[in-house]
C-alpha cells in the first residue's frame, strides 16, 4: 500500500467528490431546465431538493447565475473550481496528461457564459470529466488514490440521490459500489454508518431521507473534512 499523508488523502477523497457533484448537478439541471420550461417556479424545487439557498429572483436568473456565479459557493462553477483546486494541488500523482482534461472542463464552463447553445457547451463539461476519470483510470497505477477518488465520487453520488429523495432501486448500486471500495481499507471510515445506511437504502420500508442524509455524510472520519 502506498504511504499517503493524511493531508494528501482529504484532496484525493474531495476532488472525487468535487467531480462527482459538478457531473450530477450538472445532469440534473438539464432536467431542471426542462421542466422550466413548463413551470418556472420549479428552481425553487430544484434549490430545496439540494438543500441551497434560493438567492434567485427568477427562473432566467437561476439558468445564469446558478452555472456561473463564481461569488455563489454552491454553484456549478464553484465546485468545479474546488476539484480544479485539489487536481492542483495532486499534480505530480495525477500527471500532465489527466490534468489537462480537468483545465479543458473549466475553460469550456467559463466560455460557455453567454453562449446561444449552452447545454451543448454545458456536455462538453460533462465529457471532459468523463474523459478525466478515464485518464485516472488508465494512467494512475495507486490502487489507494484511485479507490479513495472513487469513495469520494460515490459518498458524493448517494448523498446527492438522497436529497432528490430517489427510491431504493436508485440507491442500492451507488451504494455497493461505495461498500466495495471502502472494504479495501485504503481510508478510515464509520462501519456503523455504513451498516445503518445500508438497512435504510435496502428495506422495503418508507426512506427516512433526513436521516440516511446525515448518516451519508458520517461515512467518513472527520479528519478528511473538507481544505478548499
Amino acid at each position: 500500500m502506498d504511504i499517503i499523508s493524511v493531508v494528501e488523502m482529504n484532496h484525493i477523497y474531495w476532488l472525487g467528490r468535487y467531480t462527482e457533484r459538478v457531473y450530477t448537478t450538472i445532469r440534473q439541471y438539464f432536467e431542471g431546465n426542462d421542466r422550466m420550461i413548463e413551470d418556472p417556479g420549479y428552481y425553487i424545487t430544484y434549490c430545496n431538493n439540494f438543500t441551497i439557498p434560493n438567492c434567485y429572483e427568477s427562473a432566467e436568473d437561476f439558468t445564469q447565475k446558478y452555472v456561473f456565479d463564481e461569488t455563489n459557493p454552491d454553484s456549478i462553477i464553484s465546485n468545479l473550481e474546488y476539484a480544479y483546486d485539489n487536481a492542483i494541488v495532486l499534480r505530480h500523482s495525477l500527471g500532465t496528461e489527466t490534468l489537462s482534461y480537468m483545465e479543458l472542463a473549466v475553460n469550456q464552463l467559463k466560455n460557455s457564459k453567454g453562449s446561444s447553445v449552452m447545454m451543448v457547451d454545458l456536455q462538453k463539461v460533462l465529457d471532459y470529466i468523463l474523459a478525466f476519470w478515464a485518464c485516472i483510470d488508465d494512467y494512475i497505477d495507486s490502487d489507494q488514490i484511485r479507490s479513495v477518488i472513487k469513495i469520494g465520487r460515490h459518498v458524493e453520488r448517494l448523498n446527492l440521490y438522497l436529497r432528490l429523495r430517489m427510491d431504493h432501486e436508485q440507491l442500492i448500486k451507488p451504494f455497493h459500489m461505495l461498500v466495495a471500495r471502502l472494504r479495501r481499507g485504503y481510508i478510515e471510515y464509520d462501519k456503523d454508518a455504513v451498516d445503518h445506511l445500508g438497512m435504510i437504502v435496502t428495506s422495503k420500508d418508507d426512506i427516512d431521507y433526513i436521516d440516511a442524509v446525515q448518516t451519508s455524510e458520517a461515512i467518513i472520519k472527520e479528519k478528511y473534512r473538507c481544505i478548499i
